[in-house]
């Protein structure tokens, strides 16, 4: 059965199902994490400054957790680098690119050889090919350059 809330300013009523609250629950769950991957604090995230985040994100008001869950999350998607326009503008290879891709997502060069199929010195050569291609002195430089073509 719905549920009427209102967090007593006009415009803020809302209705509030069973799938809400479930909703709402997975929201202010990943809440911290949305906090800690945007970097915009410099954090250590040991358990007492995650408990005391929990405590404080619990007295938010629903709707404040529902807006700052969204903007953090676009936030995050506006920092994503483009892929598909550094590739292309360094003439970079679809397999070079999947190792790319990987490399993003935090993979090494071996757990991607290991996901794609391939064999590590197969992935190394695409490895030493995007080096070339971009002039980057390592896999560190390499990710630095493409962050930056944002």
């Amino acid at each position: 059965m719905a549920e009427k809330r209102s967090d007593g300013k006009p415009g803020t009523e809302h209705v509030k199902t069973s799938t809400g609250k479930d909703q709402l629950h997975e929201v202010r769950a990943a809440l911290p994490g949305k906090i800690r991957d945007s970097n915009l604090f410099d954090l250590d995230y040991d358990a007492t400054e995650l408990a005391r985040m929990n405590q404080i994100l619990e007295h938010l008001p629903d709707q404040v957790v529902m807006d700052l869950s969204k903007r953090l999350g676009s936030f995050a998607a506006e920092k994503q680098p483009d892929i598909a326009t550094f590739s292309t503008m360094f003439r970079i290879s679809p397999a070079e690119r999947k190792l790319l891709e990987s490399l993003v997502e935090g993979l090494t060069v071996v757990a991607h050889s290991e996901m794609a199929g391939i064999s590590v010195n197969t992935a190394r050569t695409h490895m030493r090919r995007l080096l070339e291609k971009t002039g980057s002195t390592g896999q560190l430089d390499l990710l630095r350059k493409l962050h930056q073509s944002i």
